[in-house]
C-alpha cells in the first residue's frame, strides 16, 4: 500500500512539474512576443513620423524623398499597409505584399487591426487644421509568428518523446515479463520430469503385483495430469501450433477430473451446456489449462457449503463464446481489470498467476478475448471469445 501511495505521489509530482514547465514556456514566449511587438510599434511610429513630415513640408514632397520612403518600405521586415481615407484605397504597401491580390491585402488589414491599432497620418490644411487623410496598418513580423508557434512545437516534441518513452517502457516491461514466464515454466517442466518418470515406474510395479485396480486408475489419472502439467509449462514458453480440436472433449475432461477432486466439505455442482461435437482452432493443452484455472477459481470463490458452476458455449459465425458462471462471492468492480494482471491476487496465499496465465493463453496464443461480463455478491460470469 505504501508503494502504491508513493507511486501515485510521484506521478502527481511529475505531472505538476510538466504543467509548471509548460506554463513557464508560455509565459516566456508571451513576454518575448510582447517585447518584439513593442519594438515593431516603435519602428512603425518612426515611419508614421517620416511620412507625416513628407506630407506637411513641401520641400520634402519631391520625388527623391518619396522614393526614399518607398525604398525603406521595401527593406523593412514589418508588414505595412498605408490606406487613403478618402477615397478608401490602398496607397502603398511594404514588400511583404508583393504579388498579393487586393482581397488578400484587405484580409491582412483586418488581421493587423486585431493586433495593433492603426496609426493615423495627419496633414495640416491651409487653415491650420490637422486632417487624417491616411492610416498606417502594421502587423507581426515573420519572426514573431514563428516565435508564437514555438511553445506548441515544444509541447508536440515533449508529447512525442513521452509516447516513445512509454512504448519503450511498456515493451521492456513486457519482454522482462515474458522472460520471467519462460524461465519459470521451463525450469518447472525440467523439475517435474524426474518424479513423473519415477511415478510411471511405480505404477507399472503396482499393476504387476495385483494391487487394487481402482487405486491404480486414480494414480494413472494423476500421473497423466502431471504429464499434462509438464507439457503445459513447456508449451507456454514456446510458439503454439494451433489446430482443429474438439472443444467439447477438452471441457468434458476438465470437468470430469475436477468433479472427483472437489473438497468433500462442499456440495458444488458443475453443469455443462454445449453440443458434443464443438470444434475450434486452438491448442488443446493450453486451452485445457485456461479452463481449469477458471473452474478452480470458481470453486475457491464459493465460500458457502453449496454452490453451482455453469459452463455455456455457443458459436456465432466463426467465433466461439464460452461463459463460466459461478455462485461465488464475486469480484469488486474496481478489481475487474486487476485480477488478470501478473502478481495480483485477492486470495491471502494466492500468487496471482492463474488468471494472468489464462489471459495470456486466450489473448496472446489464441488471439481471443477474455473479460468479466458481470460480477456481484451472487456470483461471477467470465466470458471468453476465441
Amino acid at each position: 500500500m505504501n508503494w502504491l501511495r508513493e507511486k501515485a505521489n510521484f506521478r502527481i509530482i511529475l505531472v505538476s512539474l510538466l504543467l509548471g514547465l509548460m506554463g513557464l514556456i508560455f509565459f516566456i514566449n508571451g513576454w518575448l512576443v510582447n517585447s518584439l511587438r513593442e519594438s515593431v510599434t516603435k519602428t512603425a511610429k518612426s515611419y508614421q513620423a517620416f511620412i507625416q513630415g513628407i506630407a506637411n513640408q513641401e520641400e520634402l514632397g519631391d520625388y527623391p524623398t518619396i522614393q526614399l520612403f518607398n525604398n525603406l518600405l521595401t527593406e523593412t521586415d514589418i508588414p505595412i499597409i498605408i490606406k487613403n481615407i478618402n477615397p478608401d484605397e490602398v496607397y502603398t504597401t511594404s514588400s511583404h505584399f508583393d504579388g498579393k491580390s487586393e482581397k488578400d491585402i484587405q484580409e491582412s488589414v483586418i488581421e493587423m487591426e486585431q493586433n495593433f491599432s492603426p496609426l493615423p497620418i495627419k496633414v495640416t490644411a491651409d487653415n491650420g487644421v490637422e486632417i487624417i487623410n491616411q492610416k498606417m496598418y502594421y502587423g507581426d513580423t515573420d519572426m514573431i509568428k514563428i516565435i508564437k508557434l514555438i511553445p506548441f512545437i515544444q509541447i508536440l516534441i515533449v508529447v512525442f518523446l513521452a509516447i516513445i518513452g512509454f512504448i519503450y517502457y511498456s515493451s521492456s516491461r513486457k519482454n522482462l515479463q515474458n522472460a520471467l514466464y519462460v524461465g519459470i515454466f521451463k525450469e518447472t517442466a525440467h523439475q517435474l520430469g524426474t518424479p513423473i518418470s519415477s511415478l510411471l515406474g511405480w505404477s507399472e510395479n503396482i499393476k504387476e503385483k495385483g494391487f487394487d485396480q481402482g487405486m491404480v486408475k486414480y494414480i494413472d489419472q494423476d500421473i497423466n495430469k502431471l504429464k499434462d502439467i509438464s507439457e503445459r509449462f513447456s508449451k507456454i514458453g514456446s510458439k503454439a501450433n494451433l489446430s482443429c480440436i474438439n472443444l467439447s472433449n477438452v471441457l468434458n475432461d476438465i470437468v470430469g477430473y475436477t468433479k472427483q477432486r472437489i473438497p468433500k466439505t462442499k456440495n458444488i455442482k458443475i453443469s455443462s451446456n454445449y453440443p458434443a461435437d464443438l470444434n475450434v482452432k486452438g491448442d488443446e493443452v493450453l486451452l485445457g489449462w485456461a479452463f481449469e484455472n477458471l473452474i478452480k477459481n470458481s470453486i475457491q470463490a464459493i465460500e458457502e457449503d453449496s454452490g453451482k458452476i455453469e459452463i455455456n458455449v455457443r458459436q456465432f459465425l466463426d467465433r466461439t463464446i464460452i461463459l463460466f458462471i459461478d455462485t461465488g462471492k464475486g469480484i469488486s468492480r474496481a478489481d475487474w481489470n486487476k485480477v488478470f494482471s501478473p502478481g495480483y491476487s485477492t486470495k491471502t496465499r494466492g500468487w496471482g498467476v492463474g488468471l494472468s496465465l489464462t489471459k495470456r493463453i486466450i489473448q496472446e496464443t489464441h488471439s481471443g478475448k477474455i473479460r468479466i461480463q458481470k460480477s456481484s455478491k451472487q456470483g461471477t460470469s467470465i466470458e471468453i471469445l476465441i
